[in-house]
């Protein structure tokens, strides 16, 4: 029951303040406008506008755009397709201020926006571009959409006993990383790897720790690889290894490089120390071959020749 102040009682408070008072400030209209634009700038920048590769060679690629971005076989241009009915330079992207627009840049097969071929045209999300033999969807993504798709691009590209990449994407980058060096007169060299040894680790010890001195070696070469080339792991305990711009001399340098840390890493599990070997064939573009094939061809039979000729080396 509520009961009446007596007359020493404090005045109770009062729980509206009055106008005026701190609970009911207004904000400054150029507060609020400010405001507005400060949450609309942070909105664009958190939906970034980005190609996904729905078909062709690249299926599950993803480039975020910026201002601009060529599309093409141009290994130079923002967005690279291995599509051979793809054009060198096949269309280009914009952001006109307003929205993002493509243009067609005279490709042999066209460019086509959800099956109407355009010489430009505006771009919303969920148009399909048709290249060649290849179609990409215009999305607009926000940060967990974009985190989400870095999340799931690790999960395709990479293997996970090793870390480095896995042999499509491997596939995919090597053709691009050829035609860079021919249309810019660089060579590129290219390492066959095999690790030796590990078929007397699984007999004797399991195949535990016979994948424990993979997914090691694997760490190992990505390690010291570093920003001069890329690896992937070609199948079981083999390897393979592309230095752009390096010629056969220093790509013979670098498995001479990575032979030496496999030799000095401590392999160890479960007490046990493990000494695998490897033996790395080396052959360059284009002294050695002109496609990669052949480039291939040439490096495996290198690394053959180290096998023959003892393990554990780097042969040309």
């Amino acid at each position: 029951m509520a009961t009446m102040a007596g007359p020493d009682a404090p005045p109770e408070k009062d729980l509206c303040p009055p106008p005026g008072g701190e609970a009911l400030r207004t904000l400054p209209l150029d507060d609020g406008l400010r405001l507005r634009a400060e949450l609309g700038s942070a909105l664009s920048e958190a939906r970034r506008p980005a190609l996904v590769v729905l078909s062709g060679n690249e299926v599950g690629r993803r480039w975020a755009l910026q201002a601009q971005a060529t599309a093409g076989r141009d290994p130079s241009g923002q967005v690279c397709l291995t599509d051979a009915g793809v054009s060198w330079r096949h269309c280009r992207l914009e952001d006109r201020g307003d929205g993002w627009v493509v243009l067609d840049l005279g490709s042999t097969n066209g460019t086509s926006v959800n099956g109407r071929r355009i010489a430009e045209a505006p771009l919303v999300p969920g148009d399909r571009l048709t290249l060649g033999r290849s179609v990409l969807r215009f999305e607009l993504q926000d940060l967990v959409e974009q985190a989400y798709d870095d999340h799931l691009k690790r999960l395709l590209d990479l293997d996970d006993l090793s870390g480095l990449w896995v042999r499509r994407r491997f596939d995919q980058e090597l053709p691009r990383s050829l035609d860079a060096a021919r249309a810019e007169g660089r060579p590129l060299g290219l390492l066959v790897l095999d690790m030796d040894g590990v078929k007397a680790i699984n007999d004797r010890h399991g195949h535990l720790f016979g994948a424990y001195v993979i997914g090691e070696t694997g760490r190992v070469l990505g390690r010291v690889l570093g920003e001069r080339g890329y690896a992937c792991r070609f199948g079981g305990d083999e390897f393979l290894v592309a230095l752009p711009g390096l010629d056969g001399d220093a790509s013979e340098a670098v498995g001479q490089e990575l032979l030496e840390a496999v030799r000095c890493h401590r392999y160890q599990r479960e007490g046990v120390t493990l000494r695998p070997g490897i033996s790395i064939g080396v052959a360059a573009f284009p002294a050695d071959a002109d496609g990669a094939e052949t480039l291939f061809q040439r490096a495996d039979k290198a690394m053959y020749r180290a096998k023959e000729g003892g393990r554990d080396r780097v042969a040309r």
